[in-house]
């Protein structure tokens, strides 16, 4: 695999403006307990990471609906 830093520039900036789009109308559930109490948890370089305020889930898979 040969990555560039043009490859990790170019993700940077798409993970940036994924992070900045509007989740007002986005409804967080997660997959462990199905509960909607789930908030963003932390980002960036890191990825998008989510936490259940009710069962204690961390992770970056959430569903949303």
């Amino acid at each position: 695999m040969n990555d560039t830093s043009e490859d990790f520039e170019e993700l940077d900036a798409a993970v940036l403006a994924e992070s900045k789009k509007s989740r007002a109308h986005t409804v967080l559930i997660c997959p462990q307990c199905g509960s909607r109490n789930v908030t963003y948890w932390l980002g960036l370089k890191a990825g998008c990471q989510y936490q259940c305020k009710d069962c204690g889930y961390v992770g970056a898979f959430v569903i949303e609906g």
